[in-house]
């Protein structure tokens, strides 16, 4: 019996896995600097941005990784992230730990999982066969 469509992996997934861990390195950077430039300037706008962050990581890695198992690993990666993020914050002064932002870490990953349900969830594999398409194109 054939795996499923939605659990094939992508054509270019070392380039798709590097290009996360480059995301997930920006993300740790920009958490880690003492006078962060992106902040929403609003009540609960920190909380806000920590749950928008992780639904586009989840987001990305849902999308690399597309099995209903492979989906679950990513999922607790992306809260031990965000855990490790706020620890690193704690030994960082200026910037502080908040469990809250783990919360808002999880309802993001949540988020990105009822997202994953959608077509948005092939948004890689979208890429590559219209690349796939292109290249066929340009070969004639």
């Amino acid at each position: 019996m054939a795996a499923p469509r939605a659990a094939m992996r992508l054509r270019w997934h070392p380039l798709w896995v590097g290009v996360g861990m480059s995301i997930m390195a920006w993300v740790l950077w920009m958490a880690l600097r003492p006078d962060p430039e992106l902040a929403l300037r609003f009540a609960y706008g920190d909380k806000l941005l920590h749950a928008l962050t992780f639904a586009c990581l989840m987001g990305w890695w849902g999308n690399v990784y597309r099995s209903r198992r492979a989906r679950g690993g990513a999922a607790l990666l992306c809260l031990a992230f965000g855990i490790f993020i706020e620890f690193a914050q704690w030994l960082c002064p200026p910037r502080d730990a908040d469990a809250f932002d783990v919360l808002a870490d999880a309802a993001g990953i949540a988020l990105a999982l009822l997202l994953l349900r959608t077509p948005l969830a092939r948004v890689l594999a979208g890429v590559e066969a219209w690349l796939g398409r292109r290249a066929a194109r340009g070969a004639r």
